[in-house]
């Protein structure tokens, strides 16, 4: 569950990105989030790179190009690093941080259960931004979206769910692949999670949930939104493995940039 919010203080942004190509449409788009975050923001760079860190020194020189000149990397290798005192002190006076990573079961297995994810969760209930970018967006949730199968068709299995970080229990993320490639998935999953909106969320995108809970989308992309709250009927739990799920009465908004939409009302405010 999100951190209680402390008295007389507004929860931080909850910012999720889709994938960000390396050129010059994606600097912009970054100085854009760090302005939503204020002047020259201190920003921590959390990630748990693959085989190499190249995307991380590529994010860290976009992220440079666009204006942020407080800014500290650190990756990631081990669930000891999450109990580091020294990037903790970091957290603890950071403006923003970043979680980058192209698994989101990779982060989440490292840092689930630690003192970085508890201090995230505080530190973001008492006003501080965090930001997922590719599938770092996954792991804002609650309910986190760790992998799925492509196609517009929703089946058994072709969601599979963890538990993420936990700042938000209003939406379950998708990051990946284009529209129709993720909506199979992100149906199966609210199949069998109609609590949450799904949330898709295309390259070159940028989503930000403020503190009274609506969120606002920018960037060249669009971001789609499922919305399972009067959802009717669905067969899932009857049918075998791989079997196409029937679902009834979901509602479904395609987002474009300068759109606002509330997660607790679930309607786009004008």
């Amino acid at each position: 569950m999100p951190a209680k919010i402390a008295p007389e203080r507004n929860r931080g942004s909850i910012i999720a990105c889709g994938e960000l190509p390396s050129n010059q449409r994606t600097s912009v788009l970054l100085a854009r989030l760090i302005g939503l975050v204020g002047d020259s923001p201190r920003v921590i760079l959390v990630s748990a790179p693959e085989k190499s860190d190249d995307d991380d020194i590529e994010l860290e020189a976009m992220l440079t190009a666009a204006g942020c000149t407080q800014l500290h990397r650190h990756a990631l290798t081990t669930r000891a690093g999450a109990e580091q005192r020294q990037l903790l002190d970091l957290v603890e006076q950071a403006d923003l941080v970043i979680l980058n990573a192209e698994q989101p079961l990779k982060l989440s297995t490292l840092i689930g259960g630690s003192s970085l994810a508890r201090l995230l969760r505080r530190r973001n209930a008492a006003g501080m931004a965090v930001c997922g970018v590719g599938a770092g967006a996954a792991l804002l949730c609650e309910h986190m979206l760790a992998s799925g199968t492509a196609g517009p068709t929703p089946r058994v299995g072709s969601a599979s769910l963890a538990p993420g970080l936990g700042l938000t229990n209003r939406v379950v993320i998708d990051q990946g692949g284009n529209a129709s490639d993720r909506l199979g998935r992100l149906l199966a999953a609210l199949a069998l999670n109609p609590f949450a909106l799904g949330l898709g969320i295309d390259a070159s995108t940028v989503v930000a949930i403020g503190p009274d809970n609506a969120l606002e989308v920018f960037g060249t992309g669009g971001v789609t939104i499922i919305d399972p709250s009067e959802m009717a009927d669905s067969n899932a739990a009857e049918l075998e493995p791989g079997a196409p799920i029937r679902i009834t009465n979901m509602r479904l908004h395609a987002l474009t940039a300068g759109t606002r939409f509330d997660l607790d009302f679930r309607r786009a405010i004008d």
